[in-house]
């Protein structure tokens, strides 16, 4: 049986961004996943994800966006493509939303750059939009988008350039882990290891259950819309935004193709018991809110659903990620939780977990998203 370093367990967005560091740094690895490559039945696809420099979760982010940017930079260079393009990005919302509040405290902490606009500035800039006149908006310069299948074909496709292996449809039935290294059990195979990194997506507590992690899954949907008159919903006419409504928070992307403006309510979404058993189909209510959202900001456009999508978000508790050693077995290094706003840091988490992987520590301040911080969680 040959023997890795390192085995990455799934390989979406955060495996293979793993997977693409640890070749980078010379480490025989070999990533294992259960369906293909940017598939569509976890949490990484959809054309778009939205990318911005400032957060208004928590402030521990800041240094991981900034060390996020770099490494998408970087991936951007090898791939020879580039993978986020900056629009800019407009957030609005009442003066005292916890993204108005939080976005507030982030650029009084933090040098990060910005504009400070009023509903009736941010309308008269962007016309498109019409906003409750008491809202408030930000606009932050270095936001945008990652065109997220590519960004993960690409990590994969240099990884194997760089010697690291990659089997996919090929789903790990059982792991253990002791002092000497790790197996990994998979329905054609073994594999052996000096450590393992779990990045399982939606199906992380059942690959963790030993953990008893507080993990929970909703059912989301993507919706794109085409329009008669596209120019001025284009890119380079409008920039990428995120609004909280009394009634949501969505988000939207300008329209780049024939598929049209992208839109997605980033809150609410149907509670998931086994991601194996989503329903991929469009609901009757599914656009509900997504169509009175156009209706009322967007009310020049005239909205004709092109596509659809539906993908997972797997939620913690306090919606933090987290990314941490398994408290039993110090070669087993662990991210879930992305809790739907985890993509951006895709790069910063791969660099993250093959630091855990093959030196045991990160430099990376990952402390808020330690595992020990949930009651009941095994340490």
């Amino acid at each position: 049986m040959e023997r890795y370093d390192v085995i990455v367990l799934g390989l979406g967005a955060m495996g293979s961004a793993t997977l693409y560091d640890l070749a980078r740094r010379g480490a025989r690895a070999i990533g294992l996943e259960r369906h293909g490559v940017a598939h569509g039945f976890g949490s990484s696809h959809g054309v778009t994800r939205l990318i911005h420099k400032a957060y208004f979760e928590h402030p521990g982010y800041i240094p991981l966006l900034r060390r996020a940017y770099e490494n998408w930079a970087r991936l951007s260079d090898e791939s020879g493509e580039s993978l986020l393009v900056q629009t800019g990005l407009l957030v609005t919302g009442a003066p005292d939303s916890p993204v108005i509040e939080g976005l507030s405290r982030c650029y009084a902490e933090h040098d990060l750059p910005h504009e400070q606009l009023s509903a009736g500035e941010a309308m008269a800039r962007h016309p498109q939009f019409a906003l409750p006149r008491d809202y408030a908006a930000f606009f932050d310069p270095g936001g945008g988008y990652l065109l997220a299948e590519q960004c993960i074909e690409h990590s994969l496709r240099l990884a194997e350039e760089r010697g690291a292996a990659v089997r996919l449809h090929e789903e790990a039935t059982a792991w253990k882990a002791d002092a000497g290294g790790v197996r990994v059990v998979t329905e054609y195979d073994e594999y052996e290891a000096d450590s393992l990194v779990v990045t399982a997506g939606p199906w992380s507590a059942d690959a963790l259950r030993d953990l008893n992690l507080p993990l929970s899954l909703r059912r989301k949907v993507q919706l794109w819309y085409a329009t008669p008159d596209p120019a001025p919903y284009s890119a380079g006419a409008m920039p990428v935004f995120y609004a909280a409504m009394d009634y949501g928070e969505f988000s939207g992307f300008p329209i780049r193709d024939d598929d049209g403006l992208k839109l997605a309510e980033h809150t609410g979404g149907d509670p998931l018991d086994n991601p194996d058993t989503l329903d991929r189909g469009l609901e009757p209510d599914d656009e509900d809110k997504a169509l009175r959202f156009v209706r009322d900001v967007l009310p020049g456009f005239e909205p004709e659903r092109s596509r659809f999508s539906v993908c997972i978000y797997t939620m913690t508790p306090d919606e933090r990620f987290i990314i941490d050693r398994h408290p039993e077995h110090a070669n087993v290094a662990i991210a879930a939780g992305f809790s739907g706003h985890g993509f951006k840091f895709a790069p910063v988490v791969g660099e993250i977990l093959a630091d855990l992987a093959t030196e045991g520590c990160t430099h990376l301040p990952i402390e808020f998203l330690g595992i020990g911080r949930f009651k009941g969680a095994a340490r």
